[in-house]
């Protein structure tokens, strides 16, 4: 690989920009996002809410770069410990600025190509901004549900949008082995047009395109039979609403990847457009961040009123498959990043090693903090790390006035013990809202009730 030509005025400039790269990467380098919120995620998963909230402020305030995707897990924690304003301000804030982000500043991605992709603001990954808006509707519908149904209008543009990213023009075929999409924006936006007694052809529209995306679903179908009849509930009854949160969701950790033809073919065109290199032959496996959802011992939720049981949770949105579906849709992009920084990085050292006619001491003293520099590069690791792995549902119509709920997971046939029970009141003609929290059969669940 033959260095590129600079004027000799950019000798010193150059030793002194490659030092301080070296000095800001070994600043970035020393710890990933996966390692900073390792202890955070581990309190949350033992049920110890406030000790990860604690550790989430800490973090919050000493790593600014790491702020929109610890916002995001402290509103997770905000709406299971019921503080649902909060949480939905949090989203609201974060889910603005990855809105912004989403135009691409030039000065950090010029940063980036001598650091890392850490040094770039973190504008979120595609199902992380679906989600914001999903947990948006989900915490306004805890609190008051003024707002939710502007939610489910965002949701279904952003997913739309999603979609159109991932598949273009080509038509959603419901028997491929590709992830079709996220059915609850449309579920809530169906549940809410119900809910008005009026609006059945706005509801049938939001269930037959859930039916589209989840075509063996059972609970759908009698939905959408539901209202086809035009019969919200019964006089005198009312619908309890069960969402659950199920399962440990996504996160990111660091891998080593071989990149690909595609990536390379990619990265290609990135370095020719940043200045005059060449993409050498062979590349050596470069770090990346990997979304991983871990191994899960749950399959739902068994619910049940005074003591009787009335149905299993059905799931109505795999987080884990739209995670792993998108982040591999931009895995090349990702890839041909990291090939583009280490080709800038060996030619910029060469070019520092040409420039100052350097002796054989250092120019194996270049050599080494140029291994250096890319050994120090860190894979991005920041993420929403508290999702579930997916959210399921159960409807229920009740005759109106209170009851006792109790959930229980569900795992290999069998149904686990819990000491999760709320009373509920059910309202005339109108919904209630429960949100349990069961990540594994171990952990301690959480239920949140409507306040209204």
């Amino acid at each position: 690989m033959n260095p590129p030509r600079f004027d000799v005025s950019l000798r010193v400039t150059l030793g002194l920009l490659l030092c301080q790269m070296l000095c800001l990467v070994s600043s970035i380098g020393c710890s990933t996002h996966a390692k900073r919120v390792s202890l955070s995620r581990s309190l949350f998963y033992e049920g110890q809410l406030q000790a990860c909230r604690d550790r989430l402020e800490k973090l919050h305030k000493s790593h600014r770069q790491d702020r929109d995707v610890t916002n995001l897990d402290l509103a997770v924690v905000d709406l299971l410990d019921g503080r649902t304003e909060q949480a939905e301000s949090r989203l609201k804030a974060v889910r603005d600025r990855f809105d912004r982000l989403e135009q691409e500043s030039l000065s950090e991605k010029t940063l980036s190509m001598w650091t890392d992709d850490t040094a770039r603001s973190y504008a979120g990954e595609d199902y992380e901004k679906i989600l914001i808006r999903v947990y948006l509707a989900l915490a306004n519908l805890m609190r008051d549900g003024v707002d939710a149904e502007s939610y489910t209008l965002q949701i279904q543009d952003k997913h739309e949008a999603v979609m159109q990213k991932l598949w273009g023009e080509a038509p959603v075929d419901t028997n491929s082995k590709k992830f079709t999409g996220l059915p609850i924006g449309f579920y809530l936006r169906g549940m809410l047009r119900e809910q008005t007694h009026l609006d059945y052809d706005d509801a049938l529209r939001s269930y037959s395109q859930v039916a589209e995306l989840l075509p063996t679903c059972q609970a759908i179908q009698g939905d959408i039979q539901r209202v086809t009849q035009g019969v919200h509930s019964e006089p005198g009854n009312g619908v309890l609403y069960v969402f659950a949160m199920v399962g440990r969701g996504p996160y990111k950790i660091e891998s080593v990847e071989q990149p690909t033809s595609d990536a390379l073919l990619i990265a290609d065109r990135i370095i020719s457009a940043v200045g005059p290199y060449k993409l050498p032959p062979t590349i050596a496996p470069i770090k990346v961040p990997k979304v991983t959802v871990p191994d899960s011992d749950i399959e739902g939720v068994r619910v049940t009123i005074h003591n009787q049981a009335v149905g299993s949770t059905v799931s109505i949105a795999d987080i884990d498959r739209l995670a792993l579906e998108t982040s591999q849709a931009a895995r090349n992009e990702l890839i041909a990043r990291a090939v583009a920084r280490r080709v800038i990085k060996k030619a910029t050292v060469a070019a520092v090693k040409q420039q100052t006619s350097s002796n054989g001491l250092t120019s194996l003293g270049l050599d080494a903090a140029g291994v250096a520099w890319e050994a120090l590069e860190s894979a991005d690791t920041r993420c929403w790390g508290l999702l579930p792995r997916s959210i399921q549902v159960l409807r229920i119509e009740l005759p109106a006035g209170s009851h006792w709920l109790s959930m229980a997971p569900e795992y290999l046939g069998q149904i686990g013990r819990t000491d999760a029970r709320r009373q509920v009141s059910i309202a005339d003609g109108r919904n209630t809202y429960v949100i349990g929290w069961f990540p594994d059969t171990f952990t301690p669940p959480r239920i949140l009730t409507s306040l209204y």
